[in-house]
């Protein structure tokens, strides 16, 4: 979406987070006098980027798609985390996201903007559910109180996500509701090109999102409650959802603002802290059958000249002369910005089938994940894939090959990090790993135990000091048991 107007909002709202609480008493980024319709493109653009910016950098290397080889990243996989590691996502979505959705939700209520509310409720679970994911406990009922408290308590994590189950319920109502404005070409998300387009068109795979969302933070909470969390993430899909690739958002931000992950490639930051782990290039080559590799392979990762795939073992301190770059598929300016895929959606109605013993539904749920992750990543289906990894029947079909065709479909995702933590068996020590198999850092800090969780950030730590939770990122979020 190529939207001039977007060089100034991005700018606005994405570029310049604040720091701390005391600093979002007096942010400049919160339009709280703009209108509602100035308002959302800049929120959406700072949604879509805090899902995919330095946290799935973070959540890549410890999820072995990428090694760290220099600077937070090299500390990151050698399972020595810094506070510095959080500041940018916390504060872009307190400062960016949740400050200005607050203000997007109080003139929808006065005036009656519905749709805007709606979509604005649907973000605002989203982030608290990401961010729960990463951190366990955060503020959120005092966190925006800005005129009265400036150091927030911490909300009980559990609590939280039956917070983003309401604020989706809430969001979806809104948007079955009659409103006196709707987004159009101001939406990021699902544009289109006037008021009524987009409530034909886009409203409605607003809600498909937002029962695709209840879906996925419903199978999360496996390990806390496996029959229960099936049978809500399969109503939520029932309720309506995708149906298809076409209904899913992919954001592409355009020639002017590339998504996060582009720019990081072709910085030097990119290029000398990070590379293709050697690992996840083993996973792709010869998966069909020796000599046939992952049709997804090329895509997600560029071979040399002389077509080779030569990556960089995790743990090193250097890329090896002539190793891999990251490949075409998110390495273009024009890449898209993923925030649910329909192939995701359908890998949860698998794992979540399976669990609730209706074997044949997760076996047909299933095998549509793996042909829409090949046709998304690569344009078209592969038969010889389709054949070994995507035919599976009631009978074969196990939580290992849903985990790890997900794994693959998930590239740079930080909702790999998620599954694999909860594919870790309840009680296991943390030397233990998920699905896929990994094997801890060489370089690691820790003796050997994996991370689950990321620790609070340094500006919240010297702000916020009474109220933070003493952690380590040992510790676990809630439902991971």
């Amino acid at each position: 979406m190529k939207i001039k107007i977007f060089s100034f909002i991005f700018l606005l709202f994405v570029l310049n987070a604040c720091e701390s609480f005391d600093e979002i008493n007096t942010n400049p980024n919160q339009a709280t006098d703009a209108s509602i319709q100035v308002i959302f493109p800049g929120v959406t653009a700072a949604f879509v980027y805090g899902l995919n910016g330095e946290s799935a950098q973070f959540t890549s290397v410890l999820m072995q798609y990428l090694t760290g080889v220099l600077g937070d990243q090299q500390q990151v996989n050698n399972y020595a985390f810094i506070a510095d590691m959080s500041d940018a996502t916390w504060n872009r979505f307190y400062s960016n996201v949740l400050l200005n959705i607050n203000t997007i939700k109080r003139k929808a209520v006065e005036e009656g903007a519905t749709h805007y509310g709606g979509t604005a409720k649907i973000m605002e679970a989203v982030v608290i559910g990401y961010s729960v994911d990463l951190w366990n406990d955060i503020p959120y009922t005092e966190a925006l109180q800005l005129d009265d408290i400036s150091q927030p308590s911490f909300d009980n994590a559990a609590g939280l996500y039956d917070r983003v189950q309401q604020l989706l319920t809430e969001g979806i109502a809104d948007l079955n509701s009659e409103s006196t404005t709707s987004p159009s070409t101001n939406d990021l998300i699902y544009r289109a090109n006037n008021e009524t387009l987009w409530r034909q068109n886009s409203r409605p795979r607003w809600i498909m999102l937002a029962n695709a969302m209840k879906a996925r933070f419903h199978n999360h909470l496996s390990k806390v409650d496996p029959a229960g969390s099936a049978t809500a993430a399969l109503a939520a899909i029932d309720a309506g959802t995708f149906a298809s690739n076409a209904d899913q958002p992919i954001v592409v931000f355009g020639s002017e603002f590339a998504g996060p992950w582009f720019p990081f490639f072709q910085t030097t930051f990119g290029e000398n802290n990070v590379a293709i782990s050697q690992r996840f290039i083993d996973l792709l080559r010869d998966r069909v059958d020796p000599g046939v590799d992952d049709p997804r392979l090329p895509f997600f990762v560029s071979p040399t000249t002389g077509g080779l795939y030569l990556g960089t073992p995790n743990g090193s301190a250097s890329r090896p002369q002539g190793s891999v770059i990251p490949g075409p598929y998110l390495n273009s300016r024009e890449a898209p910005t993923p925030i649910l895929n329909f192939s995701e959606l359908k890998f949860i109605e698998a794992e979540a089938a399976l669990r609730a013993g209706q074997g044949a539904r997760a076996a047909e749920a299933f095998n549509a994940a793996v042909a829409a992750s090949l046709q998304r990543v690569t344009g078209s289906a592969n038969a010889a894939y389709i054949e070994k990894f995507g035919s599976e029947t009631a009978g074969s079909l196990t939580v290992e090959k849903i985990l790890t065709e997900k794994h693959i479909d998930m590239f740079l995702q930080a909702e790999a990090w998620t599954d694999w933590r909860r594919s870790i068996p309840v009680d296991a020590p943390n030397s233990v790993s998920g699905i896929p198999n990994l094997e801890p850092s060489p370089s690691n800090t820790t003796q050997g135990l994996f991370p689950r969780r990321f620790i609070y950030p340094n500006r919240e730590i010297v702000n916020n000091s009474a109220n933070v939770p003493n952690v380590t990122n040992l510790d676990k979020v809630f439902w991971d048991r």
